[in-house]
C-alpha cells in the first residue's frame, strides 16, 4: 500500500481508537479503556494489536491478553475467554481492505459493498467519488468475496474483531 495512503488510513483509524496513528505500527498489543463504549473491538494492524473497551472489559483483557504478542492476543479463543463472564458474543473476524486510491489527495473513506465476483466489485468501484479511499470489509470465512476484492487490487489494511453488537457504521 501506497505510504501516503497508509498514513491517511492510519490517522483515520487512531481517531476512532483514540490513539496517536504511530501506535497502529508500534509492534505490540495495546489497550484503550473507553467509557463510552458498551463492548470492545479488538484490531490487529499488521504486527500491532489494538483494543478499545469498556472500562470492565479492558480490565480483563488486560488481565488476560494484554501482555501477549499482538499475534497471540487477537486469538479469538484467547478473547473469548478474557471475556467470557461478559456474556458478549465475538463477532469476526473480519478483513478491512482497502483500494489505493489513483489520486493523491484521496482523505475520506467511502465504503463499498462485499461481493463474490469480480464484475460486481468492479461495478461498486466506478460508483466511488474520486476524492475517496475505497474500503471494504469482508469476514475472513468468506473467502470467495476476498478474492475478488483482492483481484480488483484491494489489499489488507486490518483485521477486527468485535466483542459485543458490530458497529453498523466503521
Amino acid at each position: 500500500m501506497r505510504p501516503d495512503t497508509l498514513a491517511r488510513l492510519d490517522a483515520h483509524w487512531a481517531a476512532r481508537l483514540h490513539c496517536q496513528p504511530s501506535l497502529l505500527r508500534s509492534q505490540s498489543t495495546h489497550i484503550i479503556a473507553d467509557p463510552a463504549r458498551p463492548g470492545a473491538e479488538v484490531w490487529l494492524f499488521d504486527k500491532t494489536c489494538v483494543m478499545i473497551a469498556a472500562p470492565p472489559l479492558a480490565r480483563a483483557l488486560t488481565a488476560s491478553v494484554g501482555k501477549r504478542a499482538p499475534g497471540q492476543a487477537f486469538e479469538p479463543s484467547r478473547l473469548r475467554e478474557a471475556v467470557g463472564e461478559s456474556g458478549l458474543e465475538l463477532r469476526g473476524p473480519e478483513a478491512i481492505l482497502a483500494l489505493a486510491p489513483t489520486r493523491a489527495r484521496a482523505k475520506k473513506i467511502q465504503w463499498i459493498t462485499a461481493s463474490e465476483t469480480e464484475s460486481e466489485m468492479t461495478a461498486s468501484l466506478r460508483a466511488i467519488a474520486p476524492a475517496r479511499i475505497p474500503m471494504v470489509t469482508i469476514p475472513l470465512k468468506c473467502r470467495p468475496a476476498r478474492r475478488a476484492a483482492e483481484s480488483c487490487g484491494f489489499e489488507l489494511y486490518a483485521t477486527v474483531i468485535f466483542i459485543g453488537d458490530r458497529p453498523t457504521q466503521l
